[in-house]
């Protein structure tokens, strides 16, 4: 259950940040909202208090000067008209209002309780009397918290009267607390928003790599065909990519080293049974002189073929597990072909063919161990020995092309198909296996020969026009500095 736990961390993780983040912009956005919304609440109360003074002017004037707006109508009604006007106010902005005459002594209030007070110390009275319309919050006699606002009337430019609004600063905390209710409401909104988004980006994050672990586990049991789906067209994407390339090789990796093991071992067993059976022979005795001289000689055939393989395996594995070293041995191109030429003779006589040297006297030499290049050029001209039939011909050239050594074994033998050619350097490898059992082939020749070419950063190749038609093989070998330059060097 790793991955869930990897999960929740991401999801945690994820959604910790965002809450952390929009919680602190929240705290923040409150402090600003609750400030804001007690300065709006203020202003506003100004704003009425400004209002009520215009509105009030007229209906003042004729209640102090006796004045009425339709003739008939007596002071009382006046006041009357007055005292509604300013309870409707009152009322409709959930505050006490009071009016206090030009000495600051109240004359009306809706609440009946500060009528004849003289509340000129008042901050707001005494602006008011600056004629500026201010705001105070401090308690009342209940010890409320609550907003006065004060504002002059004025009647050509003198102070007439002055209107003072008391109202409880809760309302200010409702329309903060509405504003807060707001604000958490979007943050748990945001909160839910940012968990489901975590969770999604979390299980898309964690989904691949779980299906990576299973595909990983299902291959390690053995299933080599495991591969992940490339839908996705992100670092996953490539990610599963890399994975796939990485399985293939795997398993290519494991089929070739199976059928190399199943191919060594046979080939092993090949010559160790004729071994076996031989020497059982000539153990039993009862065989004449001729029977038991041919076994000898078979005996000492399969002996010599067995060591060959197995150094072949040897040099094989050295090239595979990264072992193997580069030679230092100044090799002469010229006086190792020449030397190989006749050590080839018995077989070429045997075989009635026809091996054709072609070299220049001279060809610089090549700083590598003289053990590989002989091997290289003893598995082409073996090749080229064992499929060509009696009376055939095989050229070998040799010669400087730039910076490099050209080798080209050319033979008039049985030839490669166009189907074979793309495989002949895959080991055990056997184009014609029947003919190719016969010649005593085991198929490790020129994938070993391969390997050493590469090894020297060289390259080979094998071309036929198809069957009957002959095989040619060319080798490019990098050339080194002349051997003066090297011994001055070595020097």
């Amino acid at each position: 259950m790793k991955h869930w736990r990897l999960r929740t961390r991401m999801m945690v993780a994820y959604a910790g940040l965002i809450l952390l983040g929009f919680g602190l912009l929240a705290l923040l956005s409150g402090q600003q909202i609750s400030q804001g919304a007690a300065d709006d609440y203020r202003r506003n109360l100004i704003d009425q208090a400004d209002l009520m003074a215009q509105a009030l002017k007229k209906p003042i004037e004729t209640f102090l000067h006796g004045e009425a707006d339709h003739e008939g109508d007596s002071a009382n009604a006046a006041q009357a008209a007055l005292i509604q006007i300013v309870q409707d106010y009152a009322a409709t902005l959930n505050a006490q209002v009071l009016l206090l005459d030009k000495h600051g002594v109240v004359w009306l209030d809706t609440a009946g309780a500060a009528i004849g007070q003289n509340l000129s110390r008042d901050s707001e009275i005494a602006a008011a009397f600056q004629l500026q319309t201010t705001a105070d919050v401090r308690p009342n006699a209940q010890g409320v918290q609550t907003v006065y606002v004060a504002a002059p009337i004025l009647e050509d430019g003198e102070i007439m009267s002055v209107v003072r609004l008391a109202a409880p600063f809760t309302a200010a905390q409702e329309l903060v607390f509405e504003r807060w209710l707001v604000l958490v409401g979007s943050v748990l909104l945001l909160a839910v928003l940012a968990v489901i988004a975590s969770l999604w980006l979390s299980t898309s994050m964690t989904r691949p790599l779980e299906t990576m672990r299973v595909s990983a586990m299902r291959m390690a049991e053995g299933d080599l065909a495991q591969r992940l789906p490339q839908d996705r067209h992100d670092e996953f994407g490539e990610l599963a990519a890399a994975f796939n390339h990485m399985a293939a090789e795997v398993e290519a990796m494991l089929l070739e080293q199976r059928a190399f093991a199943g191919n060594a071992s046979h080939e092993l067993c090949t010559p160790l049974t004729a071994i076996r059976l031989r020497s059982e022979a000539l153990r039993d005795g009862g065989l004449d002189d001729e029977t038991t001289h041919q076994y000898i000689a078979e005996i000492d055939d399969e002996v010599m073929r067995l060591g060959n393989l197995v150094n072949d395996l040897i040099l094989l594995s050295r090239f595979d597990s990264g072992r193997a070293e580069q030679g230092h041995d100044w090799v002469d191109p010229v006086r190792l072909a020449h030397g190989l030429r006749f050590k080839f003779e018995p077989q070429l006589a045997e075989r009635e063919l026809e091996l054709a040297l072609d070299t220049p006297p001279t060809l610089p030499p090549v700083a590598a161990s003289r053990t590989h290049m002989q091997v290289v050029f003893r598995n082409l001209l073996e090749n080229a020995i064992r499929y060509s039939p009696p009376g055939g011909r095989i050229t070998w050239r040799l010669w400087q092309e730039g910076d490099v050594l050209r080798v080209a074994v050319a033979d008039t033998g049985q030839g490669i198909s166009a189907d074979d050619l793309p495989h002949i350097f895959e080991r055990f490898y056997r184009a014609d296996k029947a003919r190719t059992r016969a010649a005593g082939g085991v198929g490790l020749g020129l994938s070993l020969t391969r390997s050493i070419v590469d090894f020297y950063n060289g390259r080979i190749t094998i071309d036929s026009p198809g069957l009957g038609q002959g095989t040619i093989a060319n080798v490019w070998w990098p050339l080194n500095l002349n051997v003066e330059e090297k011994l001055e060097m070595r020097d």
